[in-house]
């Protein structure tokens, strides 16, 4: 019976997700590495496996990329890569170069990650003929295949968006070539938000007005729907979502034609800024999950689980959590999952992480 599955692993607040597909053989793929210590807690699992059909780097966000400076450390590789999705410096330098209308560049620094890429020798973007992981190569006007029948079909980034990181791609890396803070949530946002999550009276989170990710980095993300055996999850790294919803739009996406999708993996852990709710109302999904273990912007927001919850009141939805903390465990409320049509998976008691079907 053929297997298809999402693994979010302990990443502190960020991301360490593998996707496992395949039939008589199963395949894998690892996107992104959360941080040091995330790295060297799955460091093991990753020897195991030994192989790994695509690892995909999203984005320079810490929470992201910063497991990755220890792996590329490492005097011998625990696994192999046949194929290496991330966009540097000079991927966004060239994305600018290929604009008709430019943005003024920053200063050149080079960075561990890229120098571990190169050192590795794995096939580094390389599906790409321009090395441009972007919306704007032509290779990603159909989706690229792997091998155990995986389909990727590339929704973010475009050229504008990496082109718009290079003025701010100096400031946003630190010692170690990493964006070590996300901007996207100020502390008074967070007091307020706070203190609304007591009541979690969700048509009022719902109707809250939408504001925007504008943050670079952020829209830089890789994201893609991976479709195997008939099933679709898209992955949404920490994207902004008006490129997502123009992307899917592309696809034939509306609001009366909305787009399948076996499970969402939500952008930007659940902040509020990410998913839309023009975004919500041209896809089909039941199904949500959420990386972070809000350590660090109490994420997710509760606007975003309200906006999910009351944009399709209907039908019986699945919350699917990585870990069980504060911003996570308020919404396993006998009372709401009744009221609002839902239910939450959590991971085993005394653990952290969890794997499950698409």
């Amino acid at each position: 019976m053929p297997t298809f599955k999402l693994a979010m692993h302990p990443a502190s607040e960020g991301d360490a997700l593998m996707l496992t597909w395949g039939d008589a053989k199963l395949h894998y793929a690892l996107v992104d590495l959360g941080r040091t210590g995330d790295y060297k807690a799955l460091k093991p699992l990753l020897g195991n496996i030994g192989a790994f059909e695509l690892f995909t780097i999203s984005h320079i966000d810490a929470d992201h990329i910063e497991g990755a400076v220890p792996l590329f450390k490492e005097e011998v590789l625990p696994f192999k890569a046949r194929n290496v999705w991330f966009n540097a410096r000079y991927q966004l330098n060239a994305a600018n170069k290929r604009m008709t209308e430019r943005v003024d560049l920053g200063a050149i620094q080079a960075e561990k990650v890229t120098a571990g890429i190169v050192k590795s020798k794995w096939p580094w973007n390389a599906q790409f003929a321009s090395s441009i992981v972007s919306l704007d190569s032509p290779e990603a006007r159909a989706p690229l295949t792997f091998d155990g029948d995986l389909r990727l079909t590339l929704l973010s980034p475009s050229d504008r968006k990496l082109a718009e990181l290079l003025p701010v791609w100096d400031a946003e890396l630190k010692k170690a070539n990493l964006r070590t803070a996300d901007p996207d949530e100020v502390e008074a946002s967070l007091a307020e938000g706070r203190e609304q999550l007591s009541a979690l009276n969700v048509a009022f989170l719902a109707a809250q007005k939408f504001q925007i990710d504008t943050t670079k980095p952020n829209g830089s993300s890789i994201t893609f729907i991976a479709e195997f055996d008939g099933k679709r999850v898209l992955m949404g790294a920490d994207s902004h979502p008006d490129i997502i919803e123009a992307s899917l739009c592309r696809l034939g996406a509306s609001e009366t034609n909305k787009y399948r999708l076996d499970c969402l993996k939500v952008s930007h852990h659940g902040s509020k800024a990410n998913t839309s709710p023009a975004l919500l109302k041209i896809i089909d999904c039941t199904r949500f999950a959420f990386s972070t273990d809000g350590s660090r912007h109490h994420h997710p927001d509760a606007e975003t689980i309200a906006r999910i919850l009351a944009n399709d009141p209907g039908r019986k939805k699945t919350l699917i959590f990585n870990f069980r903390q504060n911003s996570t465990s308020q919404w396993d409320d006998d009372e709401l999952k009744k009221k609002w049509n839902y239910e939450c998976l959590f991971p085993e008691a005394g653990k952290t992480g969890i794997e499950f079907d698409i």
